[in-house]
């Protein structure tokens, strides 16, 4: 049990009572934590991406980590583009690399960087390279020839472009009929086949 002291204020002579102290149970604290405790990984392994980030491109960065003097880092693939100077305090970057993040990235699960465009998948460092150059979410480059198009994106995304942009045909179905009528059939002539988009019920062929 807590012991409580009166207090006595000489100006006016009055006895004061203490402010009245309410103990509660742990358990019943309004917003206790007892219980479900915070997981301090999540945190961690956000902070920890941050780190991974490079300045310059945005990307999470891989081994080799390259980093200054001062101790800013930035991705391998991105130390040409800088001409091999630090992106945050301009001093140069030489062949210092950062082994300690290297093998904190090395050690990590990532998210897959097509992950925008809808791939669920997480995986360690060597096996997310090898996924994200078969993933099957990952970015396409318009297929219509000529047109020196520099739009990307998944499947759906490029066949709405086609349609919409380029005017490619559409059909619906794994077969269409095409007529080709030369006006003299004794003359060799070059013909171009333009680009088709089949769509059926499970695939779509362009």
């Amino acid at each position: 049990m807590m012991a409580t002291t009166a207090y006595i204020d000489d100006s006016c002579s009055e006895v004061i009572d203490p402010p009245k102290t309410e103990v509660l149970d742990v358990a019943e604290l309004p917003g206790d934590h007892t219980q479900n405790p915070p997981k301090p990984n999540v945190v961690v392994s956000s902070s920890v991406r941050e780190l991974l980030e490079c300045p310059v491109c945005l990307s999470a960065m891989y081994p080799p980590i390259h980093q200054c003097s001062n101790g800013h880092t930035l991705c391998s693939g991105c130390k040409p583009r800088v001409h091999n100077r630090c992106p945050t305090c301009r001093h140069e970057l030489g062949n210092i690399r950062c082994l300690a993040l290297e093998k904190v990235a090395a050690s990590l699960e990532l998210p897959c960087k097509y992950q925008c465009f809808g791939c669920p998948g997480i995986y360690p460092y060597y096996s997310k390279l090898k996924h994200e150059s078969q993933c099957q979410y990952r970015p396409y480059s318009c297929p219509y020839a000529g047109s020196e198009c520099t739009v990307a994106g998944d499947i759906p995304y490029l066949v709405n472009h086609l349609k919409d942009d380029h005017k490619v045909d559409m059909h619906n179905g794994c077969t269409f009929n095409h007529r080709y009528v030369k006006p003299n059939p004794h003359e060799v002539e070059n013909a171009t086949w333009m680009l088709t988009v089949l769509h059926t019920d499970t695939n779509t062929l362009i």
